[in-house]
């Protein structure tokens, strides 16, 4: 595992290092063309463009599985890296200043929002795998739902089954008051991308208080509540962390299409207005 980190960090500096020497000969280019009495803005905006297209092959590589177009991964990195390159060309081109038009403005908030957005999904896709992995095998996100109504279903029947037997309706208040609305959606999300337990902790409690009043029948009976209270807690667990997973794409992928939209129509002006 030491030498896996080992790998991971000295390929993280390697590619960080490629990213900054491209950013450098393009300034070093930038500076010589301006110098040369040429307007570097077009110049900067090219290479901006030719980023973009390189880094939308990433979904073009990830729809077409057969041709032998490389890795998916390779593309991956070669999406993050030049992404890290290109804020810096994007600052250039905009000179470190503030835009002045009101289409300007627009492409100006629509690159903060897809690189802003692309930087948390990139940390996302580090962080969050290894928090998964750490609670142990992975849950399909698809089937959460799923496993999450059968849960609800079985503490339901618990619940109900603690009021016919006659003994003791502490089971049916519980659920009434606390674990049906528990088992009823996806909870405490904010507190699982936190890590934090408190929220499972109190319902533990909350259960707890409950046992020391039940005979053995209900006691038993309580158990496999808990059990079940534990699994569904598990489930918000994956699901806020998947989640945010697939969430960040909902604003990273129409932010980058509407770019392109306002891309095209500020590079026509530009050329429009100084032919």
């Amino acid at each position: 595992m030491a030498r896996l980190n080992a790998l991971v960090k000295r390929s993280v500096l390697l590619n960080t290092a490629l990213a900054g020497a491209a950013f450098t000969l393009f300034f070093v280019e930038s500076r010589r063309y301006d110098a040369a009495l040429g307007d570097a803005r077009f110049f900067d905006g090219w290479v901006l463009v030719a980023c973009l297209a390189v880094m939308m092959q990433l979904a073009l590589r990830k729809r077409v599985v057969i041709l032998p177009f490389g890795r998916v991964r390779g593309w991956l990195l070669l999406h993050y890296y030049l992404g890290l390159a290109m804020v810096g060309v994007f600052l250039v081109h905009t000179g470190f200043r503030f835009p002045e038009s009101s289409l300007n403005w627009m492409l100006w908030s629509l690159f903060v929002l897809v690189a802003v957005s692309g930087l948390l999904g990139w940390l996302f896709s580090i962080f969050i795998p290894q928090r998964l992995e750490a609670r142990g095998e992975r849950i399909v996100f698809d089937r959460i739902p799923m496993f999450r109504h059968q849960l609800a279903d079985e503490a339901e029947t618990l619940a109900l089954e603690s009021v016919k037997d006659g003994r003791t309706e502490s089971i049916a208040r519980l659920y009434a008051e606390t674990l049906g609305h528990f088992f009823a959606a996806p909870r405490n999300r904010l507190a699982h991308l936190q890590g934090s337990t408190a929220p499972i902790m109190r319902m533990r409690g909350e259960i707890a208080l409950v046992e020391r009043y039940l005979d053995e029948a209900g006691k038993v009976r309580l158990a496999k509540i808990r059990d079940l209270v534990e699994a569904k807690n598990e489930l918000d667990f994956h699901y806020a962390n998947e989640g945010l997973l697939k969430l960040w794409l909902f604003v990273h992928v129409p932010a980058t299409y509407a770019m392109l939209v306002v891309a095209t129509v500020h590079v026509i002006l530009a050329y429009v207005f100084t032919v």
